[in-house]
């Protein structure tokens, strides 16, 4: 196990200290979940509104795994494991808080509020929406995998989360998707088929 955490930690550092002001910027960009919402939120309630009754069942069932995924993730999973932010235990990490870079010391790590760490609710949301996507919709499920791997990555670059944070986060957001995606054709074999 201790090499494990070791590995995670050289990771860590690998990536966070692989910076640029240009990187600083996409990367505060990609983890930001407030810029994609509106547009989704928009084309989601069209296809509810125009698309067939299984794409409604598919939309929907849709939402409910992300929303379920991220409260496994912060309410079960996290406070289960227990395990504290790379910034509360690692020195010489880059974390971005507010709009300023803080580079992590003893004296700024007991400045910092606890938050835990497994797994990454953005890497498990998205490889949830990802996972689910890709179940119906080849194209569109491969540009959400690519924009779920870049957040990951970008997690980890922000010092917010251990890489092994986001590859717990990627594998249980895609078991969670499948999931929810076997519910979703359940639902119309049983369902839609017989009373549609």
């Amino acid at each position: 196990m201790e090499t494990i955490l070791s590995i995670d930690t050289r990771l860590l550092l690998w990536i966070n200290h692989a910076r640029s002001p240009v990187l600083d910027h996409i990367m505060k960009t990609i983890s930001d979940f407030g810029i994609f919402f509106p547009v989704i939120a928009i084309f989601i309630l069209y296809r509810l509104y125009k698309g067939s009754a299984f794409e409604r069942v598919m939309w929907v069932v849709g939402i409910i795994a992300v929303i379920s995924s991220d409260a496994l993730c912060a309410r079960v999973l996290k406070p289960l494991v227990g395990r504290q932010r790379p910034y509360l235990d690692v020195d010489g990490l880059y974390v971005l808080k507010g709009s300023r870079w803080l580079l992590t010391n003893p004296e700024i790590r007991q400045n910092l509020g606890p938050s835990l760490s497994w797994p990454s609710c953005h890497a498990t949301n998205m490889w949830t929406a990802a996972s689910y996507l890709l179940s119906f919709m080849k194209l569109p499920g491969l540009v959400l995998a690519l924009v779920a791997f870049l957040v990951c990555y970008s997690r980890v670059y922000l010092g917010v989360h251990y890489p092994f944070d986001t590859l717990g986060g990627m594998v249980i957001g895609i078991a969670w998707g499948c999931l929810f995606a076997a519910i979703a054709r359940a639902i119309d074999r049983v369902f839609l088929r017989n009373f549609l």
